[in-house]
Formats: C-alpha cells, sequence, structure tokens
C-alpha cells in the first residue's frame, strides 16, 4: 500500500454496518448472515455473492473507501454515476500502479457489482429519523474500455461506476463521518484497515452522529458477527483480532483494549486515544481560517458537538463581520473565547448595534488568521492554467475528464472519454484551451454543438479507441 495524504469522508452507514469481511481470504465462502441487537432494534444483515468471486472482503475495503470519497470529491451528482480512469481509482485507494493490482482491483469491481444485500432495520433514513429496510448492489453500474480480453484493465482503461441508490440517498442527505484515510491506507492488512473503519464509524451514536463516544465495549461474539468473521469460537476470534489490536495500540488509535469474562460471554472494552478525535474536515477547515491549531480544534470536539461548534462559527462571523465584536488579541483567541463563553456574545447585541467587546483590531496578527470569507466576497473565474499546473500530464487528463463529465453529464461515452483522455495525456489537446470553451459552450448555451464538435474529433483522431 502507498501513503496517501489526505482527509476524507466515510458513509455512516455503511462504516457501521460493515458490509465487507475483515477476512484476507474467503475461500469458498459465497453469502453469509447476522442478526444483532441494537438499543431496542434488531438488524439482520445478509450478504449474498457469485461462488466463483466470493463474498466482499480484504482490499475491497480500500476500494469501496476509494469510491466514496471520489463521489463525494465529484460534488455528489443526483444520478450516483462517476467517471474516472482506473489509474486514478487505484491512487485514491492507495494501490502500488501495476499489473497485478489492476488485476486485483478488476476482480474487486466485479465482486461489489454482483454481490447482493439485504439489510432489515439497520440502513437509517436520517432526515426522515426512520430505520429502513434496504437491497442493493454496491455498485449497481460497472462499465469499463478495455483494449484485450474482458475482465483485464489496462493503463488507459476508464471507468463509469454508478454507486447503489439507498447508498447515494445516504451520502447526499449528509448521513456522513470524516475518515482518516491516510492513517487507514497506512496500516498493513486489509484486516487491520477493515475493524479501524469500522470501530471508527461505531464512535458515533447513529441517530445523533454529533455525538461521538471515548470508549466502546461490544460482546465478543457480537463484534465477531460486526466484522463478519466466520467462525463463532471465542478463541479463534481472538487470534483473529490479535494482530489489528497490537498495530491499532502501537500506532495510537487505541489507547487500551480490554477483554474481560469467559467463554462467548467475554466482551471487549475499547478506549480511543485523544489524538485520533474525529474532526468533520468542514469543521477542521472553518477553524483553521481564524487561525485555531488542530489541537485546539480537537479539544473543542470533545466538549462540543459538531452543530453546536459550527453555530457559534457562524455568530463570530456575523459579530466581527458587523463590527460589533472587534479582535482583541488574535481571532483564533476570540473564536474560542465566543465557543466557550456564548453567554457573553449575544444576537441581541449584534441586531441592536451594540459593541459585544470593546477592543481595537491586533495590527501584529497575520492577515490570514483575522480574515473571515463572506457569502459577499467575488468569485473569480476559474484560472484553469494556475489549477492544471499543480498536476502532470496524466494528472492534468484526469482533471478534463472529470471536469467535462460533470458539466456534460452522460454526454459521452466512456470510450469516448477514453480517447480523450490518451489525446490530453499524448498533447493532441490542450486541456486549458479545452476547458475554456466547454465552459463558454455551456454559457451560451450551445452544449450539443461544443459536444458534436468534440464527439467528432475524438472518432477521427489518430488514437481513436479501437471499435
Amino acid at each position: 500500500m502507498t501513503e496517501n495524504k489526505r482527509s476524507s469522508f466515510d458513509d455512516l452507514n455503511w462504516g457501521r454496518l460493515n458490509l465487507v469481511s475483515a477476512q484476507d481470504q474467503v475461500a469458498d465462502q459465497n453469502s453469509w448472515k447476522v442478526t444483532y441487537q441494537q438499543g431496542e432494534r434488531v438488524v439482520r444483515v445478509a450478504c449474498r455473492a457469485l461462488p466463483e468471486l466470493g463474498v466482499p472482503h480484504g482490499i475491497d475495503n480500500d476500494v469501496t473507501s476509494a469510491l466514496i470519497d471520489n463521489y463525494m470529491s465529484t460534488g455528489l451528482p443526483e444520478d450516483g454515476e462517476m467517471i474516472l480512469a482506473v489509474s486514478e481509482l487505484m491512487q485514491l485507494a492507495g494501490f502500488h500502479r501495476n499489473g497485478k493490482y489492476r488485476e486485483m482491483l478488476a476482480v474487486s469491481l466485479d465482486r461489489l457489482h454482483t454481490t447482493s444485500y439485504e439489510i432489515a432495520g439497520g440502513w437509517r433514513d436520517h432526515p426522515n429519523r426512520r430505520w429502513t429496510t434496504a437491497r442493493f448492489h454496491f455498485i449497481e453500474l460497472l462499465e469499463y474500455t478495455h483494449q484485450g480480453e474482458a475482465g483485464k484493465f489496462d493503463e488507459r482503461s476508464m471507468l463509469r461506476i454508478r454507486l447503489a441508490e439507498p447508498l447515494v440517498a445516504s451520502l447526499r442527505s449528509g448521513y456522513t463521518k470524516p475518515l482518516n484515510i491516510e492513517f487507514m491506507q497506512s496500516l498493513s492488512r486489509p484486516r487491520t484497515r477493515i475493524i479501524f473503519r469500522l470501530l471508527d464509524a461505531m464512535r458515533y451514536n447513529p441517530e445523533q452522529p454529533d455525538e461521538i463516544i471515548d470508549e466502546y465495549e461490544v460482546g465478543l461474539i457480537e463484534w465477531a458477527d460486526q466484522c463478519k468473521l466466520p467462525n463463532t469460537r471465542p478463541d479463534t476470534v481472538r487470534r483473529a483480532l490479535e494482530a489489528p489490536h497490537e498495530e491499532l495500540l502501537k500506532r495510537g488509535y487505541l489507547r487500551k483494549v480490554t477483554l474481560e469474562g469467559r467463554g462467548k460471554l467475554q466482551r471487549l472494552k475499547y478506549e480511543f486515544s485523544p489524538e485520533f478525535t474525529p474532526v468533520s474536515p468542514v469543521l477542521l477547515h472553518r477553524l483553521r481560517l481564524h487561525g485555531v491549531t488542530d489541537g485546539v480544534s480537537r479539544q473543542l470536539v470533545r466538549q462540543y458537538t459538531t452543530s453546536v461548534l459550527l453555530a457559534r462559527i457562524d455568530l463570530f462571523e456575523r459579530l466581527v463581520k458587523s463590527r460589533t465584536l472587534q479582535i482583541r488579541k488574535t481571532a483564533a483567541h476570540a473564536l474560542v473565547h465566543l465557543i466557550r463563553h456564548p453567554d457573553q456574545y449575544s444576537e441581541d447585541g449584534l441586531l441592536s448595534g451594540k459593541t459585544v467587546i470593546q477592543s481595537i483590531p491586533d495590527t501584529s496578527a497575520g492577515e490570514s488568521s483575522r480574515k473571515v470569507a463572506t457569502p459577499d466576497d467575488d468569485i473569480p473565474a476559474p484560472n484553469w492554467e494556475a489549477e492544471l499546473s499543480a498536476f502532470d500530464a496524466e494528472g492534468q487528463a484526469n482533471f478534463v475528464v472529470r471536469r467535462l463529465s460533470l458539466l456534460y453529464s452522460r454526454k459521452f461515452k466512456t470510450a469516448e472519454l477514453d480517447t480523450l483522455r490518451q489525446m490530453i495525456e499524448l498533447g493532441q489537446l490542450q486541456p486549458v484551451g479545452l476547458l475554456e470553451e466547454a465552459y463558454r459552450r455551456l454559457a451560451s448555451l450551445d452544449a450539443q454543438g461544443f459536444v458534436q464538435e468534440l464527439r467528432d474529433r475524438l472518432q477521427h483522431a489518430e488514437y481513436a479507441f479501437p471499435r
């Protein structure tokens, strides 16, 4: 696995249910069923896979997290569809760029496309505060380009993937949690990565996702069901968990793991390290804008819910914008003071025009720590040359294909996007000019003309996709 330095989000339904078995190999297992108690609810989860592929397991966890990450980063399209290169998905999943991993990815996508799940009473429709029954395949549509044999990717292969409708609805409703994907991908084994992702999701109250726990207790056999480990013998389960526990303790994610009781009545108690208190990337960004350090942000998250913190940041920004609140020391200091002492800062002061705190601006603070972003700020037109300069030729090609797929949804075939990506990589199409033209034609209501002209050029390209 290669380390990938980025933060991400996970779907809270998928993360808590853990529909990928924490096994490295599944032999001939093509189904499983688990039933467990969640408060007053009984949750039943079943999985059925093709015999030749087996149930999702191992690296399928990395692929599902990468696809959710990509779907979120493309702006959560309503139809759940996304276009990306195989090489791009391999990078997102933290895979090495070689033939072995391409083959593994092809099998994984096939497995996630053909495996069916049924969740009874355990899938959360959070906006409506209801528990539902859901039946789906993680990937509902899988289409890809290839040069030779079916089922085998090459370096040019492009993917068109549509995620399951219940998953899309869950993600679009905001029923998500932060996922430290950099840390997850740095863990040595698929089993450890799966258990980390599951543990991280279990820290959230499913009915009140703002509530995060520092300790989690569960029966050993129940935990085996959650991890989708097939053997319910306590000694076998303990051995399966031993190495993941050791690595998560050594890496500092877990502070302590305690096992108490005997036989099938044994219970596990996990204690999480304070340094790994989850912080929403959106919240972290808002706090960083005002110079609040990440360490202080984690302390605040341990004391207040995300919704409370976001509301108090909103209040702070309104008070600063109206000059009702002036900065005495630094923006970070003033914001943290407001968060911890909200009773000293009222909307009444803002509405009546009274100054909440008499002070003078701190001229020693950097401009970045005092600047408050407002919706009224002018948004400049995209500078494509600057944006693309951060990428190599392959990255520029991926960027352009992603943008065109979003702007001209379903207008281009996967094979055409394969050819487009290749032409950009080879310098036969200029990415900056292409993006400028795509946006200009869209604004002038000539989208179809642009699509037809580009399609004609792709069809006659020297490197056109073989028919």
